[in-house]
């Protein structure tokens, strides 16, 4: 689409001359659009020609891009660009205007609405957050540090090649704002050149760090609308989302059909999302919502029916796995009191047999063997006593406690994990019969192993299910 209605205008900003494009009249609400890193104002022409209408665009070239002047000191720092938007703002005698950026331009932006939030009505990012995925700003680089001269239709098809959702009519005429004639007869990027030079000397955007940058978006409090491209591979989705929840009022709506470029890719959605916006932000019916999220209805009636379905497969997993354990405890002790009083047994009743086979005396040694039993028996039932008791102190102090702390700790987990566990277990725990449990212990110690494991192999499926892939992400520098 070949734009018309625009002036090509500019302004002194300490010592550099900005150029920008003008729509609409001059009377009308103000919006300044601040572009992308190799573009220019020009990228917002379709979105302007729609909207001129209504109100006053104005897209600016920002330093070192289009047809404003380089910075020869090499100064592209965010606060360079925030400074420039500033003086551009005085110079046109703008006292609030509605803010709108893409990419760099949306960095510049939320960097100005943190310096100047008085003059910011209101705030559109267009695919930009705080940080950005690797991949995409890689694919930038690469296209805008190709060559450096070519013929004006090898940059056509060359820039084709990178974004084929837009027409070779479209991308043409896009070019024509980005390139200019060099005396050789070929073409060449209207930016900066010293951006397509590694180790340059410049000084671009900020140094701060991946919590400053989301800090920065934090401190947004004006309305905000977040536009990202369906497609894009720059914005990922989770960073969107989490964007959409930091800012205090935003909106998130995601573009179908556009990548990263979405004012061009998709002028009637991008335009037609801003419009709805702007409208709520005049009549103050602006409220902060995420595009297609699930109403509060909804979320009532799935937290309704959760709650009548009962306990989840986790949670049943978790009952399985600490019925094990405390069955198990318990069985262990069992036995070994069981073992125990075993012993004790066979030691009485060997006593009792060795005196059964004593043979017979003469009367006169008859009162002294029985003297002599008495005194073995008693030091046997002395030690018996002693045995018994160490045992069962050693029993309760120990093992049998940390048993009864390991059930009670595994019970209570089990609550909090789920409301809706069976109240029988925690009833079955409590009236553990130790007599019954030393005669069937090790029963119940083969069920519930096998039942156990059954549990935390489930619990093993249930945990290696697929994962969605995971964007790298990396911060904006430009």
């Amino acid at each position: 689409m070949v734009t018309a209605g625009y002036l090509e205008r500019s302004v002194s900003v300490d010592g550099l001359n900005l150029s920008y494009q003008e729509w609409g009249s001059p009377s009308a609400p103000p919006i300044v659009m601040l572009h992308g890193f190799g573009v220019s104002g020009h990228m917002f022409d379709e979105f302007a020609e729609r909207m001129q209408d209504r109100y006053r665009l104005l897209a600016l070239d920002q330093r070192g891009h289009g047809d404003s002047d380089w910075a020869e000191d090499g100064n592209y720092s965010r606060d360079a660009f925030v400074s420039d938007v500033e003086g551009f703002r005085k110079a046109l005698g703008l006292e609030r205007f509605i803010l709108i950026g893409h990419s760099m331009g949306g960095l510049n932006s939320v960097a100005y609405t943190n310096a100047h939030p008085q003059h910011v009505r209101a705030l559109v990012l267009v695919d930009v957050g705080p940080e950005a995925a690797k991949e995409g700003v890689d694919n930038i680089m690469r296209f805008t540090r190709g060559p450096d001269e070519l013929d004006f239709e090898e940059f056509v098809q060359m820039a084709h090649r990178f974004n084929q959702r837009r027409t070779l009519e479209n991308i043409r005429e896009r070019m024509r704002h980005r390139l200019k004639p060099t005396e050789n007869g070929k073409w060449t990027w209207k930016f900066d050149r010293r951006f397509r030079e590694p180790g340059s000397g410049l000084k671009i955007g900020s140094n701060l760090s991946n919590d400053e940058s989301w800090q920065l978006f934090r401190n947004i409090h004006a309305p905000t609308l977040l536009v990202r491209g369906g497609e894009s591979d720059v914005l990922t989705p989770e960073v969107a989302e989490r964007c959409s929840q930091e800012i205090a009022r935003s909106r998130l709506v995601v573009v179908p059909g556009a990548g990263h470029s979405v004012p061009g890719d998709n002028p009637d959605a991008f335009t037609e999302a801003v419009r709805e916006f702007l409208a709520d932000v005049e009549t103050g019916q602006f409220e902060p919502a995420i595009a297609d999220g699930p109403p509060l209805e909804r979320l009532v009636e799935e937290h309704t029916a959760a709650r009548r379905r009962g306990p989840s497969m986790m949670a049943l997993v978790v009952a399985g796995a600490a019925a094990f354990l405390a069955l198990a405890g318990i069985g262990y002790l069992a036995r070994q009191n069981a073992r125990k009083r075993r012993e004790q047994t066979t030691m009485r009743t060997r006593a009792r047999a060795a005196a059964s086979h004593v043979p017979a005396l003469h009367p006169a040694d008859i009162e002294h063997a029985r003297e002599r039993a008495a005194e073995v028996v008693a030091r046997l039932g002395a030690a018996g006593v002693s045995s018994t008791r160490r045992a069962r102190k050693s029993l309760n102090e120990a093992d049998l406690e940390k048993a009864r702390h390991a059930a009670q700790d595994a019970l209570a987990a089990l609550s909090e994990s789920s409301r809706h566990a069976p109240v029988a277990l925690r009833e079955a725990a409590g009236r553990v019969d130790r007599r019954a449990a030393a005669e069937r212990g090790s029963t119940a110690l083969s069920l519930t192993r096998k039942s156990g494991t059954s549990a935390l192999r489930l619990a093993s499926r249930l945990s290696h299910r697929k994962k969605r892939p995971q964007h790298k992400v990396m911060r904006w520098r430009n």
